[in-house]
């Protein structure tokens, strides 16, 4: 059977996040039960612990101060009530949860996970694929034949690569003493295994190393708009009629050079716009990532309940974007406008123009730095509108989620006669 896949992995991942049981994972990935639940298990990983002490002695410990550096001193009841005895006290046992030994054996999903002290597990696809890609490559690495067989091939190989044969011609005439393929003697040259090496290979000297690509190598879930389409997500409204929507989208500076990313509010009118070096999905994901850390759990959620975007490279990794990367519990939910559809979410394409008053089309922005985006962005949002009856966007924001939330995010408000909506045209 196929070992397990990115996108079965993320499958998993999505699947915990939404409380569907491993039967029905299973089901939807094409694997046997059994091959889920080793997974799960094998790949979990321990989510950050709080302070408390959940030592099983907690409650009958009687032992006398034996922190190092004095750290309990504070405490009258001594290592009872000590935060840091799972680093220093010999008797330190971590209390157990007896639901991770059934299914699903993580805590993503489970009730009582906000409220529970005692340490938790999660399952994060892309952490899960990395440790199986060092797993597979650190099985197939190094020799697997004995000294005597290696011996057996050195002397084939050595004499003939230091009189100038090539490798492929010393296998042809060889093949039936040769129980490796020429790829693998490539290997054994350059790692040093015979008495000749890589400068006896004639053409392999001549030719140039290849060059990497630069920036980072991200793997696509090609099956991203499963579940995600305009329709689903007409459907998601249907049922939810009251959640608020928010529109995503890239305004694009030089070819291959920095650009926005900019989320905008349809229940108020605001444009949050972050600066990206890349148009690339890793990029999005990044930025996600602060604002979850930024806002914390719940004014993220608050915030984000729904997003519609288009179909652009940058946005098909949905579940980074959803999900938190150490729970995998789900925060939002993602939805696809139809292929060349971008009318469906017009709102933000018409707040663009806001910004390509300072930015036109095709003007470079690897010169501004966010801070000049978040200046941007204040003046833009501070402008009133018709549509709001004069009222100014960051008014309608503040009055909904209030000025912390607002501060959080570098808002603030331009005064009326200070507005520039030309801000960074021709800045360098």
């Amino acid at each position: 059977m196929a070992h397990l896949t990115l996108e079965d992995r993320t499958a998993i991942q999505t699947g915990l996040a939404m409380g569907k049981s491993l039967n029905e994972i299973a089901r939807y990935i094409g694997k046997a039960r059994s091959t889920v639940s080793r997974e799960i298990m094998k790949h979990r990983l321990e989510v950050k612990r709080s302070t408390y002490n959940d030592c099983i002695h907690f409650d009958s410990c009687d032992l006398p101060f034996t922190c190092p550096n004095d750290l309990c001193s504070q405490y009258k009841d001594g290592c009872k009530k000590c935060t840091y005895c799972s680093a220093f006290c010999a008797r330190y046992e971590p209390k157990h949860c007896a639901l991770l030994d059934k299914s699903p054996y993580v805590c993503t999903g489970c009730k009582r996970a906000n409220s529970c002290h005692i340490r938790k597990f999660g399952y994060n696809a892309r952490k899960a694929q990395k440790a199986y890609e060092t797993t597979l490559s650190s099985s197939r690495s190094g020799i697997a034949l004995s000294d005597s067989e290696m011996a057996a091939l050195s002397a084939i190989f050595s004499g003939p690569l230091k009189q100038g044969q090539s490798i492929s011609a010393i296998c042809a005439a060889h093949r039936a003493e040769i129980n490796v393929c020429d790829k693998t003697v490539y290997k054994y040259v350059a790692n040093n295994m015979f008495d000749a090496d890589n400068f006896d290979l004639a053409r392999k000297v001549q030719r140039k190393p290849h060059r990497k690509k630069s920036g980072p190598t991200l793997r696509v879930d090609h099956k991203c708009h499963e579940g995600r389409t305009y329709e689903d997500f007409k459907n998601f409204m249907k049922e939810h009629p009251d959640t608020a929507v928010c529109q995503m989208d890239t305004v694009i500076g030089r070819e291959g050079g920095k650009c926005l990313l900019t989320i905008y509010f349809t229940n108020c009118g605001l444009q949050l716009m972050f600066l990206r070096d890349r148009n690339t999905a890793a990029s999005v994901t990044d930025r996600f990532d602060w604002l979850r850390k930024t806002l914390g759990p719940e004014h993220f959620q608050e915030l984000f309940p729904v997003i519609l975007t288009d179909r652009g490279s940058e946005f098909t990794d949905p579940v980074s974007i959803e999900c938190d990367p150490e729970t995998g519990e789900q925060l939002l939910h993602l939805f696809y406008c139809d292929p060349q559809n971008s009318n469906q979410k017009a709102q933000c394409e018409r707040n663009h123009e806001m910004i390509r008053f300072s930015l036109p089309k095709g003007t470079s922005m690897d010169h501004l730095t966010q801070e000049d985006i978040n200046e941007l962005m204040n003046h833009i949002n501070s402008y009133g509108r018709k549509k709001w009856n004069g009222q100014a966007p960051i008014d309608l924001f503040i009055q909904i989620y209030g000025q912390e939330v607002a501060s959080l995010l570098g808002l603030r408000k331009i005064p009326v006669d200070s507005i520039n909506l030309r801000l960074l045209s021709g800045r360098k």
